[in-house]
């Protein structure tokens, strides 16, 4: 089979790229696109060529394992050689493309001489979100199209643009249709580079140089020089541990979902429970393009769920329909209930929808710590109960663990990862356990906060020190966001399963009876001002400190990453141990797509490997 279709529509040859089921450009691809274009050009019957995809998609760029399997600084040579190839064509080249038009194949659509997309498309040079520069030329092609400003915008962020900026910018021609074949040609490494250049500031870490490499290959002199700076620059990020890791992480959050069971396809589905992870989990599903039937007794919080919804797009409305009772989730493939977490609560919730679903539905419920076995009591059908636990704001957390018990049908589990990937989440697998992954890590992590908190550590250098090392935000900032009542109830819930946690810091339970909860009471850990999320130094939680340290003494930041990183590392051995994952890439992308735990480090467990830690547990 070609990997390159060539074909004659009189006078003009369409290159369509034939490699499913993305159409990422390999090697193999590139030699045949070479070998299509001199065919086109040696036909004189043939006055220009189109390269294209299908009507949906035109490719998903450069096939990312050739970084890992071959010479950075040959890929990168022979990208550039047959984009070249490409753009010295002496006849005129349209690309015709669709989709999501990203990394190399932006770069093969900048190197031919007209540009042409489908309404709907979106454009972006992601790859310094992998830790590498672009190797293909894009870092010389994107300039001279839309200017230096814009094209390090899109460089250093790896953001994409819709087709409507895209064409404002220069960097397509036309959405929809072009009269191109009469044009004369402008190759794109002529032009020169629109715009002077100003050293950005970037703000990233040390460890992470591709942004500085692009900037460098940006800056050179001439289009030769920077493609020559590309390939330097590809081979100097290859070699980092962290742009490794970022690139471990890229395969392993798309081996996940394995499994081999058949899975069924979810039409319509259902959400039991509209507060404000309810109104979440509607909304993911809704901007997937998953009609959902909505139902809560509490008629107010059906209608601030889908003032929710509307806030970011009222089309998308047309997909709820809000039922008038239980009867009416009857319809739907799989329904989750999103109530809160209490087990009496949820079975009862469970008991009403297996009265009224049909006996095929899977039941899925959003607990983020009791055990399925536990909400499995008392049902007529418990093979088809599984869970789906989401994180907050479920719209916007990418990750989804999907739990089973050992009585879960293997059709049920395959199907809820199939429909947590449909949904543009990335799954996790777990095995029924309390807490399952990400909790069962975060909240030894911050029992561990506060501990050293009660030992005489501050509270700023805590979070300071979390971040140093890579977090987004630290522990106390997070779980002023997330509510102390949670933690102390999800704690509880945890104590009985996993005793070796020991009990909840005093300083915890002092505040939650004060009703200093968060954010939400402008209290806890922090004071914040009204309509203000700034933390602020608490004097409520400075007389608590006092009550309950005994002897504090000064603690440095080293001490404080380590223990709390090595808390989440002992934590995660355990549960490789008792087979609650099925492999150790499997904690390290919900680690980092849960906890926040740093890309750039690869997780807590390939952390703890590259500190040759994992083997066995570590001491506190």
């Amino acid at each position: 089979m070609s990997l390159v279709d060539y074909e004659r529509r009189g006078n003009i040859a369409v290159l369509r790229l034939n490699a499913p089921p993305v159409n990422a450009i390999t090697l193999a691809v590139l030699d045949e696109l070479r070998h299509a274009v001199r065919r086109a050009n040696a036909d004189p019957k043939i006055r220009g060529l189109i390269i294209t995809g299908t009507e949906r998609h035109f490719s998903a760029g450069a096939d990312v394992n050739l970084f890992r399997e071959k010479d950075p600084v040959e890929v990168s040579r022979t990208f550039q050689e047959a984009f070249q190839e490409v753009e010295d064509s002496a006849k005129p080249v349209v690309a015709r493309v669709a989709g999501n038009v990203y990394g190399g194949a932006l770069e093969l659509a900048m190197a031919c001489h007209f540009r042409v997309c489908a309404p709907g498309s979106r454009f972006s040079m992601p790859e310094v979100k992998l830790g590498i520069n672009p190797g293909a030329g894009g870092t010389q092609r994107l300039p001279r199209l839309i200017g230096v400003g814009p094209a390090l915008k899109m460089l250093l962020t790896g953001d994409a643009i819709k087709a409507e900026e895209a064409r404002a910018l220069g960097l397509i021609d036309a959405i929809g249709d072009l009269d191109w074949i009469d044009q004369p040609i402008v190759r794109t490494r002529n032009r020169a580079v629109r715009g002077d250049f100003t050293e950005p500031v970037t703000g990233t870490r040390p460890e992470l140089i591709a942004p500085s490499r692009i900037i460098a290959a940006v800056k050179a002199e001439s289009f030769k020089d920077g493609l020559r700076a590309e390939q330097t620059g590809f081979a100097d990020c290859m070699k980092t541990l962290a742009t490794q890791n970022k690139i471990y992480l890229f395969f392993a959050s798309r081996d996940t979902a394995k499994t081999t069971a058949p899975a069924a396809q979810i039409a319509k589905a259902g959400v039991v429970g509209m507060g404000s992870m309810g109104a979440g989990i509607a909304q993911a599903l809704v901007n997937a393009g998953v009609p959902v039937v909505v139902f809560d007794e509490n008629t107010a919080a059906v209608q601030r769920g889908l003032n929710q919804i509307r806030t970011r797009d009222e089309k998308l409305l047309g997909l709820v329909r809000v039922a008038a009772g239980w009867q009416d989730l009857a319809e739907v493939d799989l329904v989750i209930e999103a109530v809160f977490e209490d087990v009496t609560v949820k079975r009862g919730v469970i008991a009403n929808l297996e009265k009224v679903c049909r006996a095929d539905a899977i039941i899925a419920s959003n607990t983020s710590t009791i055990s399925l076995d536990d909400l499995a009591e008392g049902m007529q059908h418990p093979e088809r109960l599984v869970g789906l636990h989401f994180f907050n704001p479920a719209h916007r957390m990418p990750l989804v663990e999907v739990i089973h018990r050992n009585a879960t049908s293997p059709g049920v589990t395959a199907t809820a990862l199939r429909f947590a990937k449909a949904i543009r989440k990335t799954p996790v697998l777990v095995r029924n356990r309390e807490a399952f992954v990400v909790n069962r890590l975060f909240v030894p992590y911050l029992i561990e906060a506060f501990r050293l908190l009660e030992a005489g550590a501050e509270a700023r250098a805590i979070d300071r020190a979390m971040v140093e090392f890579g977090f987004p935000m630290g522990p106390f900032v997070l779980i002023d966001m997330a509510g102390l009542d949670i933690l102390a109830m999800t704690a509880k819930v945890m104590s009985r399963a996993f005793p070796s946690h020991g009990p909840l810091p005093d300083v915890v339970a002092k505040l939650v009876e004060r009703g200093q909860l968060g954010q939400k009471t402008g209290v806890g850990v922090y004071r914040y001002e009204k309509g203000d999320r700034q933390p602020h130094d608490s004097e409520v939680t400075a007389q608590i400190l006092r009550e309950v340290r005994t002897t504090p003494r000064v603690i440095g930041s080293e001490e404080i990453t380590e223990r709390l990183v090595m808390r989440m590392v002992n934590e995660a051995v355990c549960l490789m141990k008792e087979g609650v994952v099925q492999c150790e890439s499997d904690v390290d992308v919900a680690t980092v797509l849960g906890l926040g735990f740093p890309d750039w480090r690869g997780g807590v467990l390939k952390y703890a490997h590259d500190l040759r830690l994992a083997t066995s547990q570590v001491p506190i």
